[in-house]
């Protein structure tokens, strides 16, 4: 968080798709002006398609889709938990409490003393939908920054492959998360950048790999003209 209040940035979201041999077929590159308070999201404005301006149209419609999946959130979601796991939205904050966790030791990065932090699935753990499957068969590490007590990285993966329908429908063969964060001001930390790798099988012979990044910079208070230091790489 960036102070009190509402905070505005920008954020780069880059899906590609790849073929079987890991090698890219198709890339799309959406950038966005983003408004948020406490609460979570309060407006995204596409600006940029492909290096091109949006146009009236691509606005209005990216406008749509946020009210739509808004909406869909109230009612406790309409969308999928394929459709869901495939666009990378399912939010980190809901990983925390279904994981066990194992202090590794005190190392350095990016020249700064952080605390290592093994995670794995808590034993037991009550799957009713393939979004519980898949984030309950998380594992990996993650570092924390010793000064301020703030989340640096997440690195993190699937353990096991995860089958909708038994394999029939879908099979998320591999799912790689990697998330990073930066000091945007003293005490202050911020999302710089965030890649999720995907490899399923789709109908038991299709395979199907994305990989998709988002990054975000220029973040600012909304009530100030100036912004803080950029978080971008």
């Amino acid at each position: 968080e960036v102070g009190a209040g509402r905070v505005a940035f920008e954020r780069v979201e880059v899906e590609t798709d790849l073929d079987a041999a890991g090698r890219p077929e198709k890339t799309r590159r959406r950038r966005y002006a983003v408004l948020m308070d406490g609460r979570g999201l309060v407006r995204r404005d596409l600006l940029e398609v492909d290096g091109r301006p949006a146009t009236g149209e691509e606005r209005q419609d990216s406008l749509r889709e946020d009210e739509k999946r808004r909406k869909a959130a109230g009612r406790g979601g309409e969308k999928s938990d394929e459709e869901e796991l495939m666009s990378g939205r399912v939010p980190l904050l809901d990983l925390h409490h279904r994981l066990d966790f194992r202090y590794l030791g005190e190392e350095r990065l990016e020249g700064r003393p952080t605390w290592g932090v093994e995670f794995r699935p808590k034993p037991g753990l009550e799957s009713r939908t393939i979004r519980d499957r898949v984030l309950n068969s998380f594992a990996g590490r993650t570092w924390i920054d010793v000064a301020d007590v703030q989340l640096k990285m997440i690195d993190g993966r699937l353990t096991a492959p995860v089958k909708v329908l038994g394999g029939a429908l879908l099979r998320l063969d591999g799912i790689r998360l990697v998330y990073e964060a930066r000091e945007a001001g003293p005490g202050s930390w911020v999302p710089c950048r965030e890649e999720i790798g995907i490899r399923a099988t789709a109908g038991m012979v299709l395979p199907f790999r994305r990989e998709m990044r988002f990054e975000f910079s220029n973040w600012r208070s909304a009530r100030e003209a100036a912004p803080v230091r950029t978080a971008s790489r």
